[in-house]
Formats: structure tokens, C-alpha cells, sequence
């Protein structure tokens, strides 16, 4: 049977570029290299496309584990909505303790704009998301743009700032850590499920105060952080709903544009944070927020 059809191009076709390489870093106890990768979807047909806002993705794992692609399905709704998205991987605390995540972290916002052009990204709009140990990570990029001392690498001649977070259910606050065991459980997690060690691992074995604070995101906020949007839900057992309150409460004081979605009955990682009605939420978010400096 021949047919013979009159299409009518209603969307943007997307192409994922996979295996970026946006780092080189130190591993095996600095005796060796390798490289830092990211996943991008974009539009297909990029010659002369104009600049997309752009949302730099952060996965989890306590710290310990990470993948960059495993959320990237989940990610096409903002894709198909004119974003292009950069799932990106940093190193994890068996290979390096913080700041290193972050310093990684803020290397791929710097090679998305020394290469805004090859991928349609806007330098103007570059926003962090992320889950859990992501989240951490997206809100310590949130607060940190004009803190050099994490930007380390190439293209230091870009600006590693973002213009607005997404941080679903992050650890924002380690003020109150110490290398004790039961303490460094319990600061996140009074119920135990967050193993010691995993913050040990993060922050370095016999870890105190200093070290703690350097990796809280709220002791940075100031009248400069850009626009927070938090999502927490309420049965999460993994990190206490205090800590987003926290967050939420330190931007406020700070007079930060914030919007702050609870999600009833949802567990840490539930598949409710990825339903329709949260991932509009979230681009109304960001399709609200102002083009900020480069």
C-alpha cells in the first residue's frame, strides 16, 4: 500500500552529543588523569539557531556514586520546551573530597560558555539543577559565582555563575558537622540512613567545623544569589525537610526571589518529582526569571 503525505513540521527535532569532554582532572591519588564528561540535548539543527537558556543537570549518589545520563529521559520535557541540557559528571569522594565536586561542576558552566555558540547555549541564562548530592551541588553553584577560589582549570576567562537554581532536596547545611560518627548522621538524617562515612568521604576523614561550613551552601547566601526554586517531599527519611527550610528561610533573609514546593507523601527520589504537574512548575520557574549577566 503507497500513501503519500503532506507533513507539517510542528517541532524542533533534538540530537543528543554524547561524551563531551569539558575537564581533565587528577585521579588515583593524583597520580593519573582522566576526563570529566557531558551529555548535551540540543537542537539538531544548530547553524544559525538562536541561543537557548540552558540547565546544567547534576545527578546524585552521596556523594559516592554518579551518573550523568540516568535522569537525561526525564529531562527531554525541558528540552522540548526550548532549553538545551547539559547532564554533567564531576568527581566523586572515593577519588577527591570537596571542593572538588564544586570546582568540577563549575568547570562545565565554564566550557558551556566558552562553546555557547557550537551548542546554542545562552551565556545570559545558565541555570543549576539538581537531586540530592546534585542539589548540593547546583545550590553551592547558586551561591558561589563570585567566589574564585573554586574556579580552577580552562576557560578561566568565563564566568562559572548561574542565573537561577532548581534544588530538589539537597544537604545545604553541614554547619553543625563533626567527624563524630553518630553527629554526622544525624545532622542529616536522625534516622541513619545516610551512612557516616559517606560525609566523611565527601569532606575528608577527621573532618571539623571548617571544613563542614566550607561545603554548607547557606554560608554564602548574600543579595546577590540568583532566584531558588527548593522541592522537598514530605516522606523523605534521606535528608530532613529542615534542611530545605533552612535554605529557604536564609534566602529570605537575604531578600532572594525563592519559591519553595512541597510534595506531599513523596520519598527522597520519588518518581512524584517527575510527574507533569512539578515539571511545569518548575519551567514556569525558570521561563520567569530575567537574562543575567555572563
Amino acid at each position: 500500500m503507497r500513501k503519500q503525505l503532506c507533513i507539517e513540521k510542528k517541532r524542533e527535532v533534538l540530537s543528543l552529543i554524547t561524551n563531551v569532554t569539558f575537564s581533565n582532572v587528577s585521579c588515583w591519588y593524583d597520580a593519573s588523569r582522566r576526563d570529566l564528561k557531558m551529555d548535551l540535548i540540543v537542537p539538531k539543527n544548530r547553524t544559525a539557531h538562536p541561543a537557548c537558556p540552558t540547565i546544567v543537570w547534576i545527578c546524585g549518589g552521596a556523594y559516592r556514586v554518579v551518573n550523568r545520563t540516568v535522569w537525561l529521559p526525564e529531562m527531554m520535557r525541558f528540552a522540548r520546551a526550548g532549553y538545551v541540557v547539559a547532564g554533567i559528571e564531576y568527581r566523586t569522594s572515593n577519588e577527591a573530597v570537596f571542593p572538588a565536586q564544586l570546582i568540577d561542576v563549575k568547570s562545565a558552566v565554564r566550557f558551556l560558555r566558552a562553546h555557547a555558540k557550537e551548542f546554542c547555549v545562552d551565556p545570559g541564562r545558565i541555570y543549576a539543577m539538581g537531586e540530592s548530592a546534585g542539589g548540593t551541588m547546583a545550590s553551592m553553584l547558586g551561591v558561589t559565582g563570585d567566589q574564585k577560589e573554586f574556579d580552577q582549570g580552562d576557560h578561566l576567562d568565563q564566568s562559572s555563575a548561574v542565573q537561577g537554581v532548581v534544588d530538589y532536596y539537597g544537604v545545604v547545611d553541614l554547619s553543625d558537622a563533626s567527624a563524630e560518627k553518630d553527629r554526622a548522621a544525624a545532622l542529616v538524617n536522625p534516622n541513619n540512613n545516610v551512612p557516616y562515612f559517606a560525609f566523611e568521604e565527601f569532606l575528608g576523614v577527621g573532618y571539623g567545623k571548617t571544613e563542614a561550613e566550607k561545603a554548607s551552601t547557606i554560608r554564602y547566601i548574600s543579595e546577590q544569589t540568583p532566584p531558588f526554586m527548593i522541592l522537598h517531599g514530605t516522606k523523605d527519611t534521606v535528608v530532613p525537610m529542615a534542611q530545605s527550610e533552612a535554605l529557604y528561610d536564609a534566602l529570605q533573609k537575604k531578600g532572594v526571589f525563592c519559591e519553595f514546593m512541597v510534595i506531599e507523601e513523596a520519598a527522597h527520589g520519588d518518581d512524584l518529582f517527575y510527574q507533569d504537574e512539578v515539571t511545569d512548575a518548575v519551567l514556569r520557574f525558570l521561563n520567569s526569571l530575567p537574562e543575567g549577566k555572563e
